[in-house]
């Protein structure tokens, strides 16, 4: 068997490769901690959302519902609408009252998602 070099251990390459390893885990959360404390030095004075028109105290649902659900509730509306012909309260007319502003509003949120919702080949929303 030939000789070792001195200084060339196995367990030398395994420390090596254990701290790479440790390094390539750690480096996401390294980077999120560093991004959320540039962030919040950030002017935060757009929100991401627009807010209501103030004139409206309450949406169709709660909030958290509308937030995670609006489109089961838009889906649902449009094919009682289509399919039976029943034009209830809820619709994107109702929307537009308190949401003035596609962009600022919907669009912000499905861009963020990369959703794109199909109302706007039917539907006007200035």
């Amino acid at each position: 068997m030939p000789p070792q070099a001195s200084g060339s251990s196995p367990a030398g390459g395994r420390g090596v490769v254990t701290v790479i390893l440790i390094l390539v885990i750690l480096t996401p959360l390294a980077y999120s901690i560093v991004s959320r404390a540039v962030a919040q030095n950030v002017d935060t004075a757009e929100l991401f959302l627009e807010r209501p028109d103030p004139k409206h105290q309450e949406c169709v649902r709660d909030t958290e519902y509308m937030r995670f659900h609006h489109w089961e509730l838009l889906r649902s509306t449009r094919e009682e609408v289509v399919r039976f012909g029943i034009r209830g309260e809820i619709g994107l007319h109702r929307c537009r009252d308190c949401h003035t502003s596609r962009e600022r509003f919907c669009d912000r949120c499905h861009q963020a998602t990369s959703l794109t919702p199909d109302c706007w080949g039917c539907h006007y929303y200035p």
